[in-house]
C-alpha cells in the first residue's frame, strides 16, 4: 500500500503500536505449539489509551510538515477514533477501511449484534488460537498452521477473491499476538461528537468482507450520521475481502489518493 501511495505522489507512514511485532518466537517459526502457547506476551499489558498516546505524538511530528490524514484499518478503527477524539484540530481527514467506528456501545459489544452474526473471522480464528484470552489477557494465533481446512476458512474470512499465493504473502506478516480488546474497558472508545464530530471523515466499505460484514460496516456509518447529521461519512466502495487489498492494494489506494486532492 506504501508503495502504491508513493507511486501517485504521497508521502506516508506506518505507525508501529505499542506491543505490536511480538509472537515471533522460536517456537513460532519451529512450530513448537506447546512452548508457543506457554510463552508470555508483553501485548497483555498494553492499553488502548497506549495506542492513542503513541498515534497523538506521530500525528503531531509529522504535522509539522503538511496536512494529516489518518487512516485505519479493522482493529485500527478504535485507536483512529481516540485520536481523533483527542486532537481533531491536528487531522485533515480520519479514513475507516471496513473498521471499527464505535459510537453507541463499546466496540466488543457491536461484535454480539446481529450485523455481525455472519462473520466467518470468529470461528475461523478460533481454530488457530492457541491461549484462553480470559486467562493469560490477550490472544495468540497460530497463522502457519498446517490444516488445509482451517487454510481455507481463514482465506474465506480474510482474502475473499485472494490467490492461494496471495494469501499466504498476506498471512506472513499476520502477528502472532493480538490484544484482549473485548473486555479490556481501556479499548472502550467511541465517537466523540464535539471532537471527532468536527474531522471530516470518509469510510470504505469492503464490499465481500466476510470477517466485517456490510451490515457491520453500514451500522458504523448510519450510527455515526445520526449522531454528526451535519458531517456525515463520506463513503466509497472497494472490492475484495477484509484483507484482499493488503496484496492489491490499487483500488483502496485509488481512493486514498483521491481523499487527498
Amino acid at each position: 500500500m506504501q508503495r502504491e501511495m508513493a507511486f501517485r505522489g504521497h508521502r506516508t507512514l506506518a505507525v508501529d503500536l505499542p506491543g505490536r511485532g511480538t509472537g515471533f518466537t522460536r517456537a513460532y517459526q519451529t512450530q513448537d505449539l506447546a512452548t508457543f502457547a506457554a510463552e508470555p506476551s508483553p501485548i497483555a499489558d498494553v492499553t488502548g489509551q497506549q495506542w492513542v498516546g503513541h498515534v497523538v505524538d506521530a500525528v503531531r511530528r509529522v504535522r509539522e510538515h503538511g496536512p494529516v490524514i489518518l487512516v485505519g484499518h479493522s482493529l485500527g478503527g478504535l485507536t483512529i477514533t481516540g485520536v481523533a477524539n483527542e486532537i481533531p484540530d491536528l487531522l485533515d481527514r480520519v479514513v475507516y477501511i471496513a473498521a471499527q467506528c464505535p459510537v453507541t456501545m463499546a466496540g466488543a459489544d457491536y461484535v454480539a449484534e446481529p450485523e455481525w452474526a455472519s462473520s466467518a473471522l470468529f470461528p475461523a480464528a478460533a481454530q488457530i488460537t492457541m491461549t484462553n484470552p480470559a486467562e493469560c489477557g490477550y490472544i495468540r494465533l497460530n497463522w502457519r498452521t498446517a490444516d488445509p481446512a482451517v487454510f481455507d476458512a481463514l482465506r474465506e474470512a480474510l482474502g475473499a477473491g485472494a490467490t492461494d499465493e496471495g494469501f499466504t504473502a498476506s498471512l506472513n506478516g499476520f502477528e502472532p499476538d493480538e490484544v484482549w480488546w473485548q473486555t479490556n474497558p481501556t479499548f472502550d472508545i467511541r465517537v466523540e461528537k464535539d471532537t471527532w464530530g468536527r474531522v471530516p471523515h470518509s469510510f470504505v466499505r469492503l464490499t465481500e468482507d466476510k470477517s466485517m460484514p456490510l451490515a457491520a460496516q453500514d451500522r458504523y456509518i448510519r450510527e455515526a450520521d445520526e449522531l454528526i447529521p451535519n458531517n456525515p461519512f463520506d463513503v466509497h466502495n472497494a472490492s475484495g475481502g477484509h484483507g484482499t487489498f493488503l496484496n492489491r492494494p490499487e483500488e483502496v489506494a485509488d481512493i486514498l489518493s483521491g481523499l487527498s486532492e
